[in-house]
């Protein structure tokens, strides 16, 4: 009886180990729609697939990069930087090896509000995505406590960055 007990004892304790290792070794993805914002790097949105990640934002415009995931690590293939990756169900947190961090927020398939981020940036399809993607960045302002309002009656130092580009962008 010893014996039964101690081989199902062995048997449990085994099948829960490979259990964990299997999930502790997963694949990890990170394709979809995300977004994020920051006061230092403004809002941006992302368009990630098996292969790249394609940014947007009204600091640097549109970028396409290759990526790799390796154990819990997020690279670019052509850049230096690399980030740990801790998901946190619809949002992923990256500490860079630059000593920066990030929260990435998941767009839910119900909210979502682009099919991709075009490539010609000369194109019906952008000028639609950039429209949506202005009231978007408005929302995330918003969010952050900065208002939008009717600045006629200040002067250029007192108009919040975010509302100068805004406002440079509607005149082009």
């Amino acid at each position: 009886m010893k014996l039964y007990f101690s081989f199902l004892i062995i048997l449990f304790i085994t099948l829960f180990s490979c259990h964990l290792q299997h999930d502790k070794h997963s694949d990890i993805s990170l394709t979809g729609k995300w977004h994020r914002f920051s006061m230092d790097n403004g809002y941006t949105e992302f368009d990630i697939d098996s292969q790249y990640v394609v940014f947007y934002n009204h600091k640097v415009g549109r970028f396409k990069l290759a990526y790799k995931i390796e154990n819990d690590s997020f690279k670019y293939l052509n850049h230096k930087y690399a980030a740990k990756i801790t998901f946190y169900g619809d949002s992923v947190f990256l500490s860079g090896n630059d000593n920066t961090t990030a929260t990435l927020y998941r767009f839910t398939p119900p909210d979502m509000p682009f099919d991709s981020i075009p490539d010609e940036k000369d194109s019906l399809a952008f000028e639609k995505y950039i429209q949506g993607f202005d009231k978007r960045l408005i929302h995330e302002l918003e969010k952050a406590g900065i208002q939008f309002f009717d600045h006629a009656d200040q002067t250029e130092d007192t108009i919040p960055i975010y509302q100068k580009l805004l406002d440079m962008k509607n005149d082009e």
